[in-house]
């Protein structure tokens, strides 16, 4: 993809998340990896793909680290388009994707068991947000995840896959 660019149609004028991450990918720290990405009109506007600075004890708890860096930059990409003067009032919540339906469960549960004090923070955070209309969380496929490629490394024909849902193009197919 060293050659595509981002091309924006417009369309959807919704903002939506991607979270993922990948559970112990460093063997010498034992840290997973969180990645994340926002599209609004047809491609990407923000992403990222950071070392965890926790050690998760599980494949659930490193997808509710990412989830909720997923949500400190919806929460933030949210604001920014509320102070933009000609952008629709009110904003509807950001709908963020995840492939983990366990994260999902402990998202959305009232509940927490205080097991893991990073993850109660972090599951505090993300209640919260729920709660106040900030955000929406729901399920996609690990095979639909654009944040896919920011936490592993994936086969060719998943990585143009996922490329094209971030809105990349070849540059030499744009219309000028």
């Amino acid at each position: 993809t060293m050659d595509y660019g981002i091309y924006y149609t417009g369309y959807p004028s919704v903002l939506e998340g991607f979270s993922d991450a990948s559970w112990i990918t460093d063997r010498d720290d034992h840290t997973s990896t969180s990645g994340w990405i926002f599209n609004l009109g047809g491609g990407a506007i923000s992403w990222g793909s950071k070392k965890q600075t926790c050690i998760a004890n599980s494949t659930m708890a490193a997808e509710f680290v990412a989830l909720a860096s997923c949500c400190k930059e919806a929460e933030w990409l949210r604001n920014l388009l509320i102070e933009i003067p000609i952008w629709p009032k009110p904003m509807p919540p950001v709908s963020i994707h995840c492939d983990s339906e366990a994260t999902l469960s402990r998202a959305y549960s009232q509940i927490y068991n205080g097991k893991s004090r990073h993850i109660g923070l972090r599951h505090s955070y993300v209640r919260q947000l729920l709660t106040d209309g900030v955000i929406t969380i729901d399920f996609v496929k690990s095979c639909q995840n654009l944040a896919d490629p920011l936490t592993k490394g994936l086969a060719r024909d998943i990585v143009l896959k996922t490329s094209k849902g971030m809105g990349l193009k070849p540059a030499s197919s744009y219309h000028q």
